[in-house]
Formats: C-alpha cells, sequence, structure tokens
C-alpha cells in the first residue's frame, strides 16, 4: 500500500470515529462519555508507550509523527471511542455477555491490526509480538476499564437513590 493511501486512511478513521462522538454523547451522556474516553485513552497512553518503548511495536506511518512514537490516533481517539461502544452495549448485561460482547469488539481491532501489520505501513510487530498479545491485552485492559466505569456507574446509581 502506498503511504499516500495509509495517510488517507487514518484521516477518514479520524473524522468517522468524530462524527460518530456526538451520537455516542448523546447516548451516554456527558459524564459517563469523559469518564469512559479519558479513562481509556490515559492507559492507552500508558500501555502503547511501554511497548513502544520496548521496541515490541512501531508505527512507521502515523498522525503526529514528529511528536510522537506512539499511535495517537488510536490511543486517543480510535480505542477509546471503542471502549464507550464496549460500555454502552454492555451496561446492562451480566459478566458472561460483557466479556463476550467485549472479545468480540476486540477481535475486531485485532482483525484490523493484523491486516495492517501485514499489507501497510501502519503497524509493525517486533518478532516478539503477534496477534495474540494484542488480542490480550486489549482484551484485558477493556475487561478491566469495563470493571472499573461499571462500578462507577453503580456507585453514583447508589448515591442518587439513597
Amino acid at each position: 500500500m502506498s503511504k499516500a493511501f495509509e495517510k488517507g486512511f487514518l484521516k477518514f478513521l479520524f473524522f468517522f470515529t468524530l462524527l460518530l462522538c456526538p451520537f455516542l454523547l448523546k447516548r451516554m451522556g456527558m459524564k459517563n462519555f469523559l469518564l469512559t474516553f479519558f479513562l481509556n485513552g490515559l492507559t492507552n497512553g500508558i500501555v502503547d508507550r511501554f511497548v513502544v518503548n520496548r521496541k515490541l511495536i512501531k508505527y512507521p506511518v502515523r498522525l503526529l509523527k514528529r511528536d510522537f512514537k506512539i499511535h495517537v490516533l488510536f490511543d486517543f481517539l480510535l480505542y477509546p471511542v471503542t471502549s464507550i461502544l464496549i460500555n454502552e452495549t454492555t451496561k446492562k448485561n451480566g459478566v458472561i455477555i460483557t466479556v463476550c460482547k467485549t472479545l468480540g469488539f476486540i477481535s475486531v481491532i485485532v482483525l484490523v491490526e493484523t491486516w495492517a501489520e501485514k499489507y501497510t505501513k501502519l503497524i509493525r510487530w517486533n518478532k516478539k509480538w503477534t496477534w495474540y498479545y494484542s488480542f490480550l491485552s486489549m482484551g484485558v485492559k477493556s475487561l478491566l476499564n469495563r470493571m472499573i466505569i461499571g462500578s462507577l456507574r453503580k456507585t453514583t446509581t447508589t448515591k442518587k437513590t439513597t
């Protein structure tokens, strides 16, 4: 794939995700939206910096390349919006359904990441890194974030009713 295609693909993802945000914001409310978005973005930045600094993953083509080694678009917009979708679609589900839905979302991300690693210069995995490390790390992180948001949601609901 050409660098122009890859940059265009990243710009498309950026604008598509921005267009999705107002609908999610309206559905979730400002507090839940921002809490989920910023919790996920913070943890993404920490995890991605750790992985990139250990040279397990690199992003040859990315937005803000001069300023960041991490994938700013994915860490601070795409994955947080996915986290919002996960939290919104699982908020009334039990543990097993929540885990299944979360892993379903993560599976789609990992499929796209695997495609991008194989056919583009958007991501490069070190020989020590494979798709299942991405699946495992994003799955665990997403479930932990979901658990934190779910706990905060229950705490807020309990305080309102008492």
